[in-house]
């Protein structure tokens, strides 16, 4: 599983999300009290951009139909981060 940059650690503070995009998908980064945390980031209910949303502690809510998953679990498939020299990398499939 190849490790990707997504981003920089500085543009997503604590209780804040981004979101990644790849040619086949698209991610979205949480950081959960100073844990960056990467799931899907296409809400499994109807579609919606998950990092367009909001993020109340480790739970995320989505835009479209403020559906709440916490991103601690398995609701959403979730990804490996890791963390250097102030960049974030995810481990893709």
């Amino acid at each position: 599983m190849p490790l990707v940059p997504a981003a920089l650690l500085a543009d997503i503070p604590p209780g804040s999300l981004a979101e990644f995009e790849t040619a086949d998908a698209t991610y979205a980064l949480c950081n959960v009290d100073g844990v960056i945390h990467c799931v899907d980031g296409i809400c499994p209910h109807a579609g919606g951009p998950l990092a367009q949303g909001a993020l109340h502690g480790s739970t995320i809510v989505c835009p479209w139909h403020s559906w709440e998953f916490d991103v601690r679990g398995e609701e959403l498939k979730s990804f490996p981060v890791t963390i250097e020299a102030g960049r974030i990398f995810i481990q893709l499939p």
